[in-house]
């Protein structure tokens, strides 16, 4: 059990630290979790609990990836590297796991490049470490799968999607990983304008989400038919797929964060696009809003 001391706390179990946290972000009191994060993880460093410093430092990295703060983002990911590094863990589990996080990071701003080749070190890395078929090799294969998405090639990131999906299809209490890989391989249909898998994959994602009606993932998947029915020309049912995923997005993690400010944006353009131009400047003025809310609060 790693612990570690908070604002003059007693000791702190890393996590109930992590747990606080949580309960912030489901309040609605997002800046306050962040803040919350980067005290606990600045206490841990000055008390030398480098294992708990390492745990904060990852979860710091994907608070301030759904912020939009690529800045803070990649040094909270390189602190957590870092300390690992310095402890001689380099090629290990966890050096794989923070290797993953900075991937991740690098990936949602865009860096795909970058992104995959750190993706690969750690398939190297959990090729050494772990037993073929463990569950962790779902998640590195998704995300390696969205990077080569993200860089034209549908074609094999739908191969890394489906290994994805067969892994999860033999573990239990995986049904918002399996929806959200449905998710993403409804894009690589997209892609390739195969529109009626793409609906297919995204019904099935749909019908699992309703077993998990309050996970985080539904926005993604609310944003995917969105961006289907635009390019099918359908833009009133484009707009209101994005607008639910917008709020969706707003009730898990408030007005503001990249996301957010994108799917406003989006949901404004299909409204334009379907000749709603009072929608539309209203989604624009909402995605402006939260664009300079989060400046103020970053």
């Amino acid at each position: 059990m790693f612990l570690c001391c908070v604002k003059g706390m007693v000791l702190l179990d890393v996590r109930e630290i992590v747990q606080k946290f949580d309960a912030m972000l489901a309040e609605g009191r997002v800046s306050e979790a962040g803040r919350w994060l980067e005290e606990a993880a600045e206490e841990c460093r000055k008390n030398g609990d480098y294992a708990s410093c390492v745990t904060v430092f990852n979860e710091l990295e994907g608070f301030w990836r759904a912020a939009g703060s690529k800045e803070k983002s990649f040094a909270a990911a390189q602190t957590a590297l870092a300390l690992l590094e310095s402890a001689g863990l380099e090629g290990g589990a966890d050096y794989a796991a923070a290797l993953l996080n900075y991937a991740t990071a690098k990936a949602a701003f865009g860096c795909a490049g970058e992104a995959l080749e750190l993706f690969r070190r750690t398939e190297a890395i959990y090729d050494a470490q772990l037993e073929e078929g463990d569950y962790r090799f779902a998640s590195l294969y998704n995300n390696m799968a969205q990077s080569l998405l993200r860089m034209g090639n549908s074609s094999e990131a739908a191969s890394y999607f489906n290994k994805s999906l067969a892994l999860l299809e033999h573990k239990e209490d995986t049904e918002s990983e399996k929806a959200t890989c449905r998710v993403n391989i409804s894009f690589c249909f997209m892609a390739e304008k195969r529109f009626d898998e793409a609906r297919s994959s995204l019904e099935d994602a749909e019908n699992i989400f309703s077993s998990v009606p309050n996970d985080p993932h539904i926005s993604s998947m609310l944003a995917a038919r969105g961006q289907l029915e635009y390019l099918l020309g359908n833009y009133k049912t484009s707009a209101d797929y994005y607008e639910r995923a917008a709020l969706s997005t707003e009730k898990k993690f408030g007005k503001s964060g990249r996301v957010y400010v994108t799917l406003c944006r989006n949901c404004a353009k299909a409204y334009e696009a379907a000749g709603n131009f009072e929608k539309a400047e209203l989604m624009s003025q909402t995605a402006r809003d939260a664009e300079a809310a989060e400046k103020r609060h970053i």
